[in-house]
């Protein structure tokens, strides 16, 4: 049993623009979640997928909105 919601919302252009230059090769929607756990500081326990490792040290440099 999954502990997830499917959600879907509108942002501007330019912030998605802005995710999709950041992000990389990230799935936007992990990229969106490890923001939002990170602002949060919520830090779930979670089993790691093969490809979770990659995405440990998520963090931009730079803000989101300019």
């Amino acid at each position: 049993m999954h502990n997830n919601v499917a959600v879907g919302i509108s942002l501007p252009t330019k912030l998605m623009e802005k995710i999709d230059v950041d992000r990389g090769d990230i799935p936007r929607s992990r990229y969106v979640l490890r923001i939002l756990e990170k602002q949060y500081g919520f830090r779930q326990m979670r089993e790691k997928g093969s490809l979770d490792h990659e995405f440990d040290s998520l963090g931009s440099s730079k803000p989101l909105i300019p």
